[in-house]
């Protein structure tokens, strides 16, 4: 019996990736005032027009019907199936998974990437590898634990209004704010162990919050997989994926660089930058 992965769109993962591992992917939800869109290609390209006139744009979890529809033929063609999921620290999207797991008892693992965009698109990807190769559920989930053990994130975000307008990180809002209000200061931010979002600290500019990526990133020890996600200042992505494979003595040509996708569009906008590593076992 063969094991599917399906995740969720806000995994970032490149679309090649997911072709090639055959990713099966739920879409998140986009608010767009009134209206609610699946997240797409297609439902992006108006979120940024959204997103660049001040419009409001809010994200949600798809509910459990959605995961029904894609779990429901990967069961009834003999598979078994490990679901990866936006972290549950911000999103209902592991509990829809997990109460649609329900309808299919002991054939689907359900697993909380506790962890946003390529932080836990890398725990899918390795899981796909891993199921592609023939493992089984139980080797698949425990490679995606021990992901998790070894993820180290950083992100910085240029600006501040988009935040406000998601609504999605109260409770860091009044720090980053008072941050924000100081002369060309960025907030750098992590994932903690409970998958949430949480403050590292101020960085000086772009190039003081990328300086800070680059140091913290490369002090969590060798990498088994670098990542760098952007939201469209692709030259500063390169260049960060350069100084980190320089720092790391990692393959430049193995660094994944991808464009953030609609949930952090939503909640950063534009000039985000961030890089993830999985530490070496």
């Amino acid at each position: 019996m063969t094991v599917k992965i399906v995740t969720d769109t806000g995994c970032d993962l490149p679309a090649p990736l997911i072709e090639q591992y055959d990713i099966h992917l739920t879409p998140l939800v986009l608010r767009f005032g009134e209206r609610e869109v699946a997240d797409s290609p297609q439902t992006r390209v108006e979120l940024w027009q959204r997103v660049e006139a001040g419009l409001p744009c809010e994200t949600s979890g798809p509910p459990v019907g959605p995961f029904l529809e894609v779990f429901a033929p990967l069961i009834a063609a003999g598979h078994e199936l490990v679901c990866i999921t936006l972290t549950g620290a911000h999103s209902g999207t592991y509990n829809s998974a997990l109460l649609a797991a329900q309808e299919f008892p002991g054939q689907i693992t359900v697993i909380d990437g506790r962890s946003i965009s390529l932080g836990y698109g890398l725990q899918v990807l390795r899981a796909a590898e891993l199921a592609a190769a023939g493992a089984d559920r139980a080797a698949v989930e425990e490679a995606v634990l021990s992901y998790q053990r070894r993820l180290t994130l950083r992100v910085f975000l240029e600006s501040l209004d988009q935040v406000k307008r998601g609504g999605r990180l109260d409770t860091l809002m009044p720090m980053m704010s008072r941050l924000g209000a100081a002369l060309n200061v960025r907030a750098v931010l992590t994932i903690n162990e409970e998958g949430r979002l949480s403050l590292v600290g101020p960085a000086r500019g772009r190039r003081g919050a990328i300086k800070r990526l680059v140091q913290d990133i490369s002090a969590a020890g060798p990498a088994e997989r670098l990542a760098v996600a952007h939201s469209r200042v692709p030259e500063e992505a390169a260049a960060l994926a350069d100084e980190l494979a320089q720092a790391l003595n990692f393959p430049r040509s193995e660094v994944l660089i991808v464009e953030i996708g609609s949930v952090l569009i939503a909640h950063a906008g534009h000039g985000l930058l961030g890089a993830g590593s999985i530490r070496s076992e």
